[in-house]
Parts: structure tokens; sequence; C-alpha cells
């Protein structure tokens, strides 16, 4: 978040357009990726919608060729865009990752997420806590 902030002060809506879409489209491989690997490696789970693998293999291919084509285009605005991903890791690591966190790092991430939810308007009640009235 502030470093889409940043981003946004400092460049220009056509750059920042260029970050996102570069991340969404490395995103959107990953999870067809995702599929084909669990297609071949458990393919015996539930699945509402089963598709032939012909369709994320030809659009795997796509993918592949404009995310080339990105990367040899314009090679800093994916640097960044790559970045800006991997802002993400320490998060990871720290939050989800990290099992046996000492308590005021408990305490620090469940204010954060209580301002977060706050700020946001997404307070949803928590079970055992009375409602004010």
């Amino acid at each position: 978040c502030l470093a889409t902030v940043i981003i946004m002060l400092v460049g220009d809506t056509y750059t920042l357009i260029n970050y996102v879409s570069f991340i969404n489209y490395l995103c959107y491989g990953v999870t067809i990726i995702g599929l084909i690997v669990l297609r071949w490696k458990k393919p015996k789970i539930f699945r509402p919608i089963k598709v032939n693998l012909l369709i994320p293999i030809t659009y795997l291919a796509f993918w592949a060729f404009l995310l080339i084509f990105s990367l040899y285009s314009e090679p800093i605005v994916c640097g960044v865009g790559l970045i800006i991903i991997l802002t993400g890791v320490p998060v990871f690591f720290l939050g989800v990752y990290w099992r046996n966190k000492p308590k005021c790092v408990n305490r620090l991430i469940e204010s954060m997420t209580c301002w977060g939810q706050k700020l946001c308007f997404v307070v949803y009640p928590q079970e055992g806590v009375a409602e004010e009235e």
C-alpha cells in the first residue's frame, strides 16, 4: 500500500498501469500453472468445473509470449513490478510463517488488523465479544 502511494505521488498513471498489468499477468499465469500442477498431482479431487487441459496450456503459451515481450520491451517497469510483489514476502514471513511469535508482536499485528478494518469499514463481529448498544 505504501509503495503504491509513493508510485502515485512520484510516477505517472501510465507507468502505474504498466506495473499493475505486469503483476496481474504474472499472477494469472502462476494460477494457471497451479491448476495444471493440481490436475497432474491430484487428479481425483472434486472440481466443480473441469476443462480440457488444452485450454490452460494454450493460455500459458500466450501468457509466456506476453510476459517475455513485456520483459524485453520494458525491463525496468517489470523489475519494479517484481519488487512490488516481493515486498509481500517479509509480510508473509512475519504474519503467516512465523508461528511462535512473542506476545508483543501478536498484539501489534492484532492492533494493525483492527485499525485496518476500521479504516476500510470491514469490521466483523467477533465471537464472545458483547456488542455495544
